[in-house]
């Protein structure tokens, strides 16, 4: 079995890559980075380290090989696999739907009838279904039946952290990665028999593991990095550490679990421990990830239908708890950082047209919503607190 992973960073190499190695696949990476490429190629084989509970473990991913995204031959290898992935960040997707829908034509040349199975494991709401429209976009329609009829785009949920290495490691592949690693996908979408894959979930719920995930790691996580980089701490750990800022991530990720236990009816215990589960990951050392990777790409982040806004929402909706929702929100506005553009991006609308103005621009709220009047509440507080 052969596997094409887009993204061979983090998420691609200790995570995806390695589940699908340990499920017996060879697996080609494809990315940019030709460095990476090299190395992958070089050493046929990569080190993660495991961390949990005070134990660690080392694994040696092994039956791997990497290609450019650019190079040709990737048409080929998309015509002969049995399954594709990404981890590429959700901006990268539209340029990963051209090289998927050349390779489909590639696929349609050689009358391959192999069902292919593609999931986008992304930090997007039904990442695989967005892809499957750009892919549409880019195809003849006369290509379109084909396509419904052999290639599964597979909605999943992800949930794990693997930091960055510190630079000082002289072997450029190694990893560290939590032994905590959930990949749930929608079985209902896959065409031909599914895969089976070392600790992949199938589900026929899959939208309420995607918001549980997205709803509270990724909104904890958020708001925990745009409150840490305003007091200019580095990490998560050091953020996380902070009674306040604690108190604050702690609250936000309760009020988003309130709507998760009324809309999806989880028990109320079950899902405050998983909330404890998530806040000692944040708390482990060997974890402990860098906040402007977090924050990055706040434009996103800031979107009606993610991690700060929906869930500020529909506590609003229903008359639930929401003030340290809005904190984070808040927070977000405010965070500047030169190498981020999208950051910079609500920088210079706030400079031009002003923070009202640019929070009903950024997360499509009305001018009189409580949502945006929560938001800003806070938001003021924030620059008071600041001069």
């Amino acid at each position: 079995m052969k596997a094409l992973h887009f993204g061979a960073g983090n998420i691609g190499r200790g995570f995806i890559g390695k589940i699908l190695s340990e499920s017996g696949f060879h697996v080609f990476f494809s990315d940019i980075d030709q460095n990476i490429i090299d190395a992958i190629n070089c050493n046929k084989e990569y080190v993660v380290k495991i961390v949990g509970n005070n134990q660690e473990k080392v694994v040696t991913v092994k039956n791997v090989s990497a290609i450019n995204s650019h190079d040709p031959k990737v048409m080929k290898i998309i015509s002969s696999v049995n399954i594709i992935t990404t981890a590429v960040g959700p901006s990268s997707l539209d340029k990963i739907a051209l090289i998927i829908a050349k390779g489909i034509l590639y696929k349609i040349k050689v009358k391959s009838i192999i069902s292919l199975n593609i999931i986008a494991c992304e930090n997007k709401i039904k990442a695989s279904s967005f892809l499957k429209k750009a892919v549409l976009k880019k195809l003849s329609t006369k290509y379109h039946d084909y396509l419904n009829k052999y290639i599964g785009f597979v909605d999943c949920s992800i949930d794990t952290i693997i930091p960055l290495v510190k630079k000082e490691n002289k072997d450029s592949l190694f990893l560290i990665a939590e032994d905590f690693q959930e990949w749930i996908v929608n079985i209902n979408q896959f065409k031909g028999t599914p895969p089976t894959i070392v600790n992949m979930k199938l589900s026929n719920n899959l939208n309420s593991f995607i918001e549980r995930k997205l709803f509270t790691l990724n909104t904890g996580h958020a708001v925990a990095a745009y409150l840490g980089l305003i007091k200019k701490y580095q990490t998560i750990q050091e953020a996380i550490l902070d009674k306040k800022i604690r108190f604050i991530v702690r609250s936000a990720m309760e009020e988003s679990g309130a709507v998760l236990i009324k809309r999806h009816n989880f028990n109320k215990d079950n899902h405050f421990s998983y909330i404890n589960k998530i806040f000692f990951r944040f708390e482990n050392p060997f974890l402990s990830d860098h906040l402007k990777r977090i924050a990055r790409n706040p434009l996103q982040k800031l979107e009606k239908k993610e991690r700060l806004i929906k869930p500020l929402i529909e506590s609003i909706e229903y008359g639930l708890p929401h003030s340290n929702l809005a904190k984070g929100a808040a927070a977000a506005f405010y965070y500047q950082n030169p190498q981020d553009l999208e950051s910079m991006k609500i920088f210079s609308l706030i400079k031009k047209q002003g923070i009202k103005k640019t929070l009903m621009t950024v997360c499509n709220v009305s001018i009189n919503s409580t949502v945006l009047c929560s938001i800003l509440k806070e938001y003021y507080s924030i620059c008071k607190e600041l001069k």
